[in-house]
């Protein structure tokens, strides 16, 4: 098993508990606790974006201390739909991703995914995110159009997604308002 589950803390270090974590799947790429090929990362809700944080591992470099760019797309690309869906409370599905590579992500330090929200209507949420190193320099930047699921199609995935307590309930709203009258 690739041993690269994000350090989400349970404080911040001035002392006050703002991070909210978002619930996984065991099979994603990015995101799957079970999914011994993947990334295994976490994310979580922080200052009004949602962020990971991610310790590469060898087999997520393609060049010596170079973590791959098809990770690094994975990656930032997860980061911006789970901004996408925590905006508008529907999961959200990538219509187009760009992304300006600026530098090699380092392989050998832990790395940072932060992204948010731009602008967002009920048929596309427009969002960008930045990959950085451990200085804080950026390496990559994103942004990327998201086309929001139906309430039957996010409740649906909704109901397969890991929750181990603590993890931000996106769409219980939903959920009460689909339930049959």
């Amino acid at each position: 098993m690739i041993a690269a589950k994000s350090k989400v803390l349970a404080m911040d270090p001035d002392g006050k508990d703002d991070r909210r974590c978002l619930p996984t799947s065991a099979t994603c790429f990015v995101c799957g606790e079970d999914n011994d090929a993947g990334v295994q990362t976490r994310f979580y809700v922080e200052d009004g974006q949602v962020k990971t944080e991610l310790d590469p591992k060898a087999e997520h470099c393609g060049y010596r201390n170079v973590v791959h760019g098809g990770v690094v797309a994975a990656v930032l690309d997860e980061c911006m739909s789970w901004a996408a869906t925590y905006a508008i409370g529907r999961l959200c599905y990538t219509a187009d991703l760009k992304l300006r590579y600026l530098k090699p992500v380092p392989g050998d330090q832990p790395i940072r995914v932060a992204a948010e929200v731009v602008r967002a209507n009920k048929r596309l949420v427009h969002a960008t995110g930045a990959v950085t190193d451990a200085s804080g320099a950026v390496c990559v930047r994103g942004e990327g159009r998201f086309v929001p699921l139906s309430a039957e199609e996010t409740l649906e995935v909704d109901d397969y997604l890991i929750y181990r307590g603590g993890e931000v309930r996106l769409f219980d709203a939903l959920r009460q308002e689909n339930q049959p009258r």
